[in-house]
C-alpha cells in the first residue's frame, strides 16, 4: 500500500513546525564572534571554525531558538503527513539544537524513533547517512519529507525517496496513499 516504504525521515522547521528564529540577529552575533564584516550563510561559516568559537555559536543559536519558541506555530500539512505514517520508523534531521527540538516535541506531542540535530552534523545528506546507518534500511524504502530544495537534494543523493511539505503537494501524496498509489 505504500510502495514499500519502511521509515520515514522528517525535516523540522518549516515542515512539522514554522519557528521565528531572529536569522538576522544570529548572524550579526556570529560575525562578531569570528571577527568578520558579514556572515551570509551560517552552515558555511560554521563548518570551517571549531571547538570554542562553534560552541559560542550554537549556545546563542540555543538561546535564540528558545527565544522564538512561544511564537511556534505547527505545519498542519506536515503533522498531516506525519499522522499519515503513524505505523512506521519515523526519524527527524534538523539544523535545530537539541535543547529546542526537546521543548518543540513536548509542545506538538512529536514523537520520533531517532533524531539528528545541528550538534551531530550540519549537513543534511550527512544527517540522513546517520540515519540509514543506524537502521539499516535501504535507502530505497525511506522517504524523507522536507520543505526545502537542499533536503531534497539531500535526500536523493543518499537514494532516498522525497516528498515536499507546500501546498497541494502534501494533499496529493495523502491521497495516492489513500488509493494505494506510489511515492511522490
Amino acid at each position: 500500500m505504500e510502495d514499500g516504504i519502511k521509515l520515514v525521515i522528517f525535516d523540522l522547521d518549516g515542515t512539522l513546525i514554522k519557528l521565528p528564529v531572529n536569522y538576522a540577529k544570529l548572524r550579526h552575533e556570529i560575525a562578531e564572534i569570528l571577527g568578520v564584516d558579514k556572515i551570509d550563510s551560517i552552515i558555511k561559516n560554521l563548518s570551517s571554525i571549531k571547538d570554542d568559537k562553534r560552541k559560542r555559536v550554537f549556545s546563542l543559536w540555543d538561546e535564540l531558538e528558545l527565544e522564538a519558541l512561544p511564537n511556534m506555530k505547527e505545519v498542519a500539512e506536515g503533522i498531516e503527513v506525519y499522522n499519515k505514517f503513524y505505523d512506521k520508523i519515523k526519524c527527524l534531521v534538523t539544523l535545530q539544537g537539541i535543547r529546542v527540538v526537546e521543548r518543540i516535541l513536548e509542545r506538538t506531542g512529536l514523537y520520533f524513533d531517532y533524531i539528528v540535530t545541528r550538534e551531530i552534523s550540519l549537513v543534511r545528506s550527512e544527517q540522513i547517512k546517520v540515519i540509514v546507518e543506524r537502521f539499516g534500511v535501504n535507502p530505497k524504502n525511506i522517504l524523507m519529507i522536507g520543505d526545502r530544495e537542499s533536503d531534497k537534494d539531500a535526500a536523493e543523493t543518499i537514494g532516498c525517496k522525497f516528498t515536499f511539505v507546500k501546498g497541494n503537494a502534501v494533499h496529493n501524496l495523502v491521497k495516492k496513499f489513500s488509493d494505494g498509489g506510489e511515492v511522490i
